[in-house]
C-alpha cells in the first residue's frame, strides 16, 4: 500500500487530483492523506481549546462530503483509505517532521495555481509538499481566472 498525500481546499475541484494518483499508480493500493494548511490560534484560550478535527467539519462543505464519498465508493477497489491533515507548522522542517509522522514519501500536486483559500487562518501547504516529499509528481493542471472564481456544485463537476 503506498501512502499518497494531496494538498486540498476542500473544493469538489481539488478532488481531481485523487483521480490522477490512480493514474499515477496503477495497480496500487492506496492511503489518501488529504492535507490542508491551518494557522494555529495566537492566544492560550485559543490553543487550549483548539480541534483539528472541529476544523476540518467546518470547512469540508456537504458539497465536497458528498463528492468525496461518491468518489471512494467508485474507486473502493483502490482506494483503501481516505483521510484529511491539517498542517499547522509554519516552515519546512515543520512540513519534513509532518511528512515523517504519517509515513508519507509520495504526492501529487498541481503544477500551476490550483488551489485558493479564502480564509485568512488557513494556506495552501503546496510549497511545503514539492520541497520536502521525496516523489512529487506535479499535474499540468491550470485553471483560468474565471474558472477559480466559480464555485461549483457536485452536479456541475459530473456534468449532471
Amino acid at each position: 500500500m503506498k501512502k499518497i498525500i494531496i494538498p486540498t481546499d476542500f473544493t469538489v475541484e481539488s478532488l481531481q487530483l485523487i483521480e490522477y494518483a490512480i493514474l499515477n499508480f496503477p495497480d496500487t493500493k492506496l492511503d489518501i492523506i488529504l492535507v490542508h494548511g491551518f494557522k494555529l490560534p495566537d492566544t492560550r484560550w485559543g490553543l487550549t481549546h483548539f480541534s483539528a478535527l472541529r476544523e476540518v467539519n467546518k470547512l469540508n462543505t456537504d458539497a465536497f462530503a458528498k463528492a468525496k464519498n461518491m468518489f471512494v465508493r467508485e474507486h473502493s477497489d483502490v482506494i483503501v483509505r481516505l483521510r484529511f491533515e491539517l498542517f499547522t507548522g509554519s516552515n519546512s522542517f515543520a512540513f519534513r517532521n509532518f511528512a515523517e509522522q504519517l509515513g508519507v514519501k509520495d504526492a501529487i500536486v498541481p503544477k500551476g495555481k490550483f488551489l485558493h483559500v479564502d480564509n485568512s487562518k488557513c494556506f495552501d501547504p503546496t510549497r511545503f509538499v514539492k520541497s520536502n516529499i521525496d516523489n512529487v509528481i506535479e499535474i499540468p493542471f491550470e485553471l483560468t481566472e474565471e474558472y477559480q472564481k466559480t464555485k461549483f456544485s457536485l452536479s456541475g463537476l459530473l456534468n449532471l
